[in-house]
């Protein structure tokens, strides 16, 4: 989805204070976080319309519940 930056791991598999520092500043300040702001603000736009009444996804889970109710 391309909505995060990588973290690196120390060899104890935690995620250094520095390193969360430094990959907030790049969300913050990049070019890349920017594109990463960007397409956050547009999945979650077309998460709301597909949430919505209508929306593919409250249509999905309506025709789910009225297979259970079938059996």
């Amino acid at each position: 989805m391309k909505l995060a930056l990588p973290m690196r791991e120390s060899e104890s598999r935690f995620v250094s204070a520095t390193e969360v520092e430094e990959r907030v500043r790049g969300l913050m300040g990049s070019e890349e976080g920017k594109l990463i702001r960007e397409r956050t603000v547009s999945m979650k736009i077309a998460a709301k319309v597909e949430l919505s009444e209508g929306g593919s996804s409250r249509v999905a889970l309506a025709k789910l519940v009225e297979s259970w109710k079938d059996k």
